[in-house]
């Protein structure tokens, strides 16, 4: 089992590096967590591996488990997959019926390693030689039940249990809970083999099942040379290239030869290349040159991507990276890997000549979003083989997973208030771990009715909750669900904190009253969920969202009307303010999860919308981040998504407003515990 593949697939683990050294126990915990989130079934199977063949075994890849689920063995491969991309040492233990992971509590994979491939006290359970034939001293059983439970070098996971068996309902132990089953079971079974997963993949002596990908040197029999992706431009990067070759033409006269190829490969490029070494130096050529050479290097990406990392690019994902690293799109509408690649080039920073710089960046951003390690040996060498610079990308990395540490955890306040009143008196907040589950509720709250007040509130609250935050990590997103009336009345983000609440959170406001609908409300908000799928049916990198005037909602019969034929199927936007309309507004917020409408004057309603479009994939935070620029601007116009307020409800909201619907105060863990609320 090919570890890059399994992450590639179930994306890595939040396990920081110097876990691996100063607690691998919770360095494997963060591991299991992170493959519970995943929610993999647990498909049974009859093995029987007392009369397995020793030297082969089919096991499905990692995709196939996403949709089929995985069997004892296939599940104990990817967690131990998972522990060598986070550099620690895992076995698979393979008793009569079944299969689990042994992980190696004494160092990392690093030391082991260095002095040649195994352990010291490797000898007490296996061989140290290829065939991993059973130790000559001892027994393998005792011995191997001995440095678990006595010395505890080992540390045995039942992998079946982060994953779900049987119906509605099905849930998943907890990691302390799998790793005394794991015990348990090795107790109360005979041990067949034990395989050193690490030792097997560095050496390569069996060779990895990985998921199959077309690659450039071995295109699909049936697929016609322009489609193999990477090949060839798309077709941003034909007519941009055709546009530089037309405004060229009067200094370079030998240009207007290319204008009109109808596509470019790599030799194509490096023949246009050729021609402009020999043209006389001037302004022009050296734009055009410098053009070429990025379109070469994004065709160059485009093929490593492919073959190291195709299940990173996903249409949000390539956008996400896209408007990270440029200019924005501009009049451009990329889809696909090779159209963003050749956008990354078009629409570079002005002081990035070839665009070297923009496709690093981009490159790094969709293996961080994927979970992919960039330390990995192949990313470095094709650096270094296509002249990026190793130490940018070094600097490039750390600040990406500086940006994505605490990314998993959000703080979640619900506040309450009577009806009828704007302000709300009372709350609850819960700190969620997305990667485990895991939600810590937060002791009642309680606040005056006013803005003061409320700021109070959320102060004391930001304090509780950096309490259970681990060392070095800071709190990025936090969620407030609010009444409909404290919504037109109050910007959460503004909130006095000693500083702006927005400055340093990520502010993603929600409608307080779906955890605990009204009776009035209930059928209303059935809606929700409908709604929401069809926001990013047909284009995930873009949305859909309905804008409606002033003159069409107020036409409150005919506005009905629409509604009941589904003529807003997704998100809803106001081009007005709904203030004096809180009862209307509060109707609007139960039927649409995604709901925007202005918080001052919008002078062209086109820019916002348009602004809208282009930010979706990076929305809700995006609003956030608007609304810094503004603050800053120190009086230049804000950026158009700062004249708006937004509620954003997404799937795990709307679930979590589902759980909580029957519920007040504590919230269950996954092992079945109540979490506490002290730290």
């Amino acid at each position: 089992m090919d570890p890059n593949a399994i992450v590639r697939q179930f994306e890595s683990a939040d396990v920081p590096c110097e876990l691996r050294s100063t607690d691998r126990r919770e360095a494997v915990r963060r591991v299991y967590d992170h493959l519970a989130a995943k929610k993999l079934r647990y498909e049974t199977a009859a093995i029987d591996f007392a009369q397995y063949n020793e030297f082969e075994q089919i096991i499905r890849p990692p995709g196939s488990m996403v949709t089929d689920g995985g069997n004892c063995l296939e599940l104990s491969l990817v967690f131990a997959g998972m522990c060598l991309h986070h550099k620690l040492r895992a076995l698979v233990v393979l008793l009569d019926d079944h299969a689990l992971v042994a992980v190696w509590l004494g160092g990392g994979l690093e030391a082991v390693w260095d002095d040649g491939g195994a352990a010291d006290r490797d000898y007490l359970i296996m061989s140290r030689g290829l065939g991993n034939i059973q130790p000559q001293q001892g027994d393998l059983h005792s011995n191997l039940i001995q440095l678990v439970e006595k010395e505890q070098e080992y540390l045995l996971v039942e992998c079946t249990g982060f994953a779900r068996s049987g119906g509605y309902g099905a849930r998943t132990l907890s990691f302390d809970v799998a790793v005394a089953e794991g015990l348990d079971r090795v107790k109360g079974s005979k041990v067949t083999d034990i395989v050193d997963i690490a030792f097997q993949y560095r050496h390569r002596t069996q060779r990895p099942n990985c998921i199959p990908e077309q690659s450039l040197s071995q295109p699909a029999a049936a697929a016609a040379p322009e489609t193999v992706p990477g090949l060839w431009l798309s077709d941003i990067g034909r007519d941009g290239l055709a546009a530089a070759l037309r405004d060229s033409v009067a200094a370079i006269p030998e240009s207007d030869a290319y204008r009109a190829w109808p596509r470019w490969s790599r030799p194509d490029i490096a023949q246009l290349l050729d021609m402009l070494s020999r043209a006389p130096q001037c302004l022009e050529r050296d734009r055009l040159v410098w053009l070429a050479q990025g379109l070469d290097l994004a065709l160059d990406a485009g093929e490593f991507i492919t073959a190291w990392m195709p299940r990173a690019a996903t249409e949000k994902a390539l956008r996400r990276a896209l408007l990270a690293c440029t200019n924005g799109l501009g009049d451009m509408t990329p889809q696909g890997l090779s159209q963003h690649l050749d956008a990354v080039i078009l629409r570079r920073p002005a002081c990035d000549a070839d665009g070297r710089m923009a496709l690093l960046s981009f490159i790094l951003r969709l293996a961080a979003e994927a979970g992919i390690d960039t330390e990995d040996q192949a990313f470095t060498n094709w650096c270094r083989d296509n002249g990026y610079d190793i130490g940018m990308a070094n600097n490039l990395r750390q600040e990406l997973k500086e940006q994505m540490q605490g990314r998993h955890q959000r703080l979640l306040i619900h506040l309450r208030g009577g009806p009828g009143h704007d302000w709300p008196e009372e709350g609850q907040a819960w700190l969620l771990d997305e990667t485990t589950g895991q939600r810590t509720p937060s002791p009642p709250l309680r606040c005056a009715p006013h803005a003061d007040g409320v700021a109070a509130l959320l102060g004391d609250v930001l304090v509780w909750a950096d309490g259970f935050l681990s060392k070095g990590r800071l709190l990025r997103r936090v969620d407030i669900a609010m009444p409909a009336r404290t919504l037109l009345c109050w910007r959460a983000e503004e909130t006095n904190v000693d500083i702006k609440l927005g400055a340093h959170h990520e502010v993603v406001v929600h409608w307080g009253d779906r955890m605990h609908l009204p009776q009035h409300m209930q059928l209303l908000a059935r809606q929700a969920s409908h709604r929401l799928r069809e926001t990013e049916r047909q284009d995930q990198a873009c949305g859909r969202i309905d804008w409606v005037s002033l003159n069409t909602a107020y036409d409150q019969s005919a506005f009905e009307e629409d509604l009941k034929n589904n003529a807003y199927p997704a998100a809803l936007g106001l081009r007005f303010a709904p203030i004096g309309q809180e009862d209307w507004f509060e109707t609007l917020l139960a039927r649409f999860p995604i709901l925007l409408w202005p918080g001052e004057p919008v002078p062209e309603w086109t820019a916002v919308e348009a602004a809208v479009r282009e930010q979706w994939v990076n929305l809700p935070g995006g609003f956030t981040t608007a609304y810094r620029t503004a603050w800053t601007g120190r009086g230049d116009a804000p950026p158009p998504l700062a004249r708006l307020r937004a509620v954003w409800e997404d799937d795990n909201w709307l679930e979590f407003c589902r759980e909580m619907s029957g519920h007040r105060a504590g919230i269950a863990s996954a092992s079945g515990a109540e979490t506490g609320g002290q730290p």
